[in-house]
């Protein structure tokens, strides 16, 4: 008898090959690349905006904390991982795979939680972006499973701990203020911000 999680997904990976142009989207969508360069590349562009300097500081100690944010995300992943070692869902059930098959353990999502992870650092400091990085990275988590290389359940965690993770960064900001302060100081002598 199949549980939730494996009847979502073979639900969603059911899916698979009705649709030539969702099959071409997610095709794209899933990659480990696309998504989260994505949003590391406006990570970098908000590094350099803002109406005067000030609100380009609270910018930039905003994308040290997305920074921070998808570091401890993507520690904690793997470190989970590393103690469940639950198999991908193409290795104990017959899926459609149109992407590459992952030789690391499934749960959590670790790309998932990463771009979580600077979904929510972004959030904290520009709503509207902040969303639009929640959706692209959810559109990163449904074509996961879509593809058959996760399970819901493991991009229903990843979520959950990239979300989280900003809660630790935002309680160390003071402790760690010091040091993106100086950083920001240093690169505006080099007017790199």
């Amino acid at each position: 008898m199949l549980g939730s999680d494996e009847k979502i997904l073979l639900a969603i990976n059911g899916l698979n090959g009705k649709s030539k142009i969702l099959d071409m989207i997610m095709s794209w969508t899933v990659s480990d690349y696309l998504i989260p360069v994505c949003l590391c590349l406006t990570l970098l562009s908000i590094w350099f905006i803002g109406r005067n300097r000030t609100i380009r500081y609270r910018y930039q100690i905003g994308v040290f904390a997305a920074l921070g944010a998808m570091a401890l995300s993507s520690g904690i992943s793997q470190l989970i991982s590393a103690l469940i070692e639950r198999p991908r869902p193409f290795v104990t059930h017959e899926l459609v795979v149109i992407f590459y098959r992952p030789t690391d353990f499934s749960f959590p999502s670790n790309p998932v939680a990463a771009c979580f992870g600077v979904a929510a650092g972004v959030f904290t400091f520009n709503k509207r972006l902040g969303l639009l990085m929640f959706f692209a990275s959810g559109l990163l988590a449904f074509s996961r499973i879509y593809v058959g290389v996760h399970y819901p359940s493991d991009v229903i965690m990843g979520a959950i701990i990239g979300i989280c993770s900003i809660i630790p960064i935002y309680l160390a900001r003071k402790i760690m203020e010091p040091m993106p302060t100086c950083f920001i100081k240093v690169a505006r002598i080099f007017r790199l911000a």
